[in-house]
Formats: C-alpha cells, structure tokens, sequence
C-alpha cells in the first residue's frame, strides 16, 4: 500500500477500528458481557460516537451476535473477519492491519486509525476525544492510554526453583518511593498514523505521546472478578440508570 497513490481517496479523519472476538477461553463471551444491563462492546460503540472524533466506527468480528449487537448500537460498519485472525493466537495488531490494507485495497485511505478494545467499558467519549488532541499536538506517530502500576514491577519475584527470588535483583527490594514510576498500557485508547504502524504493525514508533487514564475510567475485564469491579465503579459512578440498569 502506498500512501501517494492519487487514486485513492484520503480520509484525514481517523477510522475507528473495535476488535471483538466472539471466543475467549478464559472468559467466554467477555466481548458482550453485560454491565447494567448493556453488553460491553456497547459502550465501546458509544464511546466513539459520543468523542465526535472518527470518520468510521468499525467493529470487526467473526462471531454473527456480536455484529449484530454492533449494528443495533450504531456502529458504522460490522465487518466478518477471516477465520486466521480469529484464533486465540491471534493479535490485535494483525486485525489494525488487515482493515486498514483492506480499506485502501478499496481506495478508502485512512491517515489515522484509533483502536479501542470493548473490554473498557468506564472509557469515555471525553478521554477518547482528549487522547486524540494529545496524539494531533505533538505530531507524535502514536498516542496510548496509559495508567500507573497499582504496584512496582520492579520489586517482582520468581519461584524458578521452589524458592522466592527477586525477579530484577536484590537492587529494587527498597522502598516504592525510591522506584522509577512505572506504566502500563490499558487497553482503552491508542491512536496511530496508519502508515508508521504498517511499516512494522507495531503500536510504538518514533514518538508515542502518553494519555494518563483517570484511574476510575480504567478497567479492563479479563475476567468476571473485573467486571464485578467494573460494576462497582459502574454503580459508584451514578450511571446506572443512564444505562438502562436496574434502579
């Protein structure tokens, strides 16, 4: 794909690209899980709308029910993937991919890309739109949400052998204040310049510009321990009844 063709129509505006899977081993149907009342992929669906920020709100999926429940939240396109990207192996980036090259194999090319996982749900319409603004102001080739490690990674520990020890060394055994902070990506947002990421399918490149996540907007469900704590932020939050749950 090249990024000068003269017979494609350039989008300036970003697509937005939903992964969600219909298979998941460790929590099965996770992708629709319901919060208050609502599957998970909605709120991705709305979050979107509600930023004003994308061209195309596309949620990509192999499994029927869940293209539907896209559909019926107002996302533009819910688009079949491929059986190969479909599998427990297989990687986001891969599915950035294969939609970006196949939009621009179709002459739709799309500049800028966003990627929010549905498995955010406290995700905002306001962080999506401020993580965008933060991505266009520095020139930067990526934009990622990011939240603090609740503890230092630094201070890991291993049991190669039937014994605790020090994963990093006995030299990070000291006090959290001493410590570098260190980050984690969330899943919530990540913005990217579609060229600089097909040129190595990676979400990093020459500038990544940080999107510090309000901490109560950051859950991500990978199991149904976090989704209760999701519904506890949820109820907490006074948007229960927004949504449709119970009173």
């Amino acid at each position: 794909m090249t990024f000068n063709d003269l017979k494609m129509t350039r989008i300036d505006k970003p697509i937005c690209i939903i992964p969600a899977r219909g298979s998941s081993k460790r929590f099965p149907r996770k992708n629709i899980a319901l919060l208050a009342g609502k599957p998970l992929l909605a709120y991705a669906v709305e979050a979107a709308l509600e930023s004003n920020v994308f061209d195309m709100i596309c949620v990509s999926s192999e499994d029927e029910e869940i293209l539907k429940i896209a559909e019926k939240h107002g996302a533009d396109r819910a688009l079949k993937r491929p059986a190969e990207l479909a599998t427990d192996k297989s990687q986001v980036k891969e599915v950035c991919a294969y939609l970006l090259e196949s939009f621009a194999a179709q002459g739709l090319l799309y500049i800028e890309f966003g990627l929010l996982l549905a498995t955010n749900p406290l995700r905002t319409g306001r962080d999506i739109s401020e993580a965008y603004a933060t991505f266009k102001k520095d020139d930067s080739d990526f934009c990622m949400s990011i939240v603090p490690f609740s503890h230092p990674p630094q201070r890991a520990v291993w049991v190669p052998s039937g014994s605790v020890v020090p994963y990093f060394g006995l030299e990070y055994m000291k006090q959290t204040q001493l410590l570098d902070k260190l980050y984690r990506h969330d899943g919530s947002i990540i913005f990217g310049k579609s060229e600089r990421f097909l040129e190595k399918n990676e979400f990093f490149g020459r500038k990544v510009a940080p999107f510090f996540m309000p901490s109560e907007h950051s859950v991500d469900i990978d199991s149904p321990l976090d989704l209760a704590w999701a519904e506890f932020l949820f109820e907490r939050s006074g948007k229960v009844e927004a949504a449709g749950g119970p009173k």
